[in-house]
This record gives C-alpha cells, sequence and structure tokens, in this order.
C-alpha cells in the first residue's frame, strides 16, 4: 500500500486514472458502470475544478478507492461527536415518518 497526499483536483484525477486503468476499464465503460457521464469522469480525470463532491466521490467508491484523512485528536473528538449528533437526528426523522 502507498500513501498518496492529494491537495489538489488533479491529484484526485491522476488516482481515477490510475484505478480505472488498473482495472483495465474503459472511460465511457467505468462512467456507464458508475452511473455518471463519459463527460464527468474525464474532466474529473483531468482534474478539472468545480466537480460536484457528491459525484466525485461517488467514482472514488464505485473503483474502490477509500479516502482517509489525518487529524488531531482535538477535531477527531469534535466529529465523532457532530456525526453522532447527525445520526441521532437522522434516525429519530425516520421513526417519525413511520
Amino acid at each position: 500500500m502507498m500513501r498518496i497526499p492529494l491537495t489538489q483536483p488533479i491529484d484526485i484525477g491522476c488516482l481515477i486514472r490510475a484505478t480505472r486503468k488498473a482495472q483495465n476499464l474503459r472511460q465511457d465503460d467505468a462512467a456507464g458502470s458508475i452511473g455518471v457521464s463519459d463527460v464527468f469522469l474525464g474532466r474529473l480525470e483531468n482534474g478539472a475544478p468545480g466537480a460536484r463532491l457528491d459525484k466525485a466521490l461517488q467514482v472514488l467508491n464505485e473503483l474502490g478507492i477509500v479516502l482517509y484523512v489525518d487529524v488531531s485528536d482535538n477535531v477527531s473528538q469534535k466529529y465523532l461527536e457532530l456525526k453522532k449528533k447527525r445520526n441521532d437526528t437522522f434516525h429519530s426523522n425516520i421513526l417519525k415518518k413511520r
């Protein structure tokens, strides 16, 4: 395994292209199976700024790329608190709809 710093859109684009090529997928085939347009995937692979985060994460997830971030203990603790609060709110809203 290798840690790759992702600091610019082109870094993510290169990672996506390398992963797709390592899986022997053509760009149009990969885009179709992921559920994005081949134009979007091409722009993402070329590091075009302004890509929708939800779609970029969809591409990463479908290609099997898992992102991790290094944060301080203070940020980690606050993140876990916020995530729990959001999950509790989400589940509470689901129960109310039933």
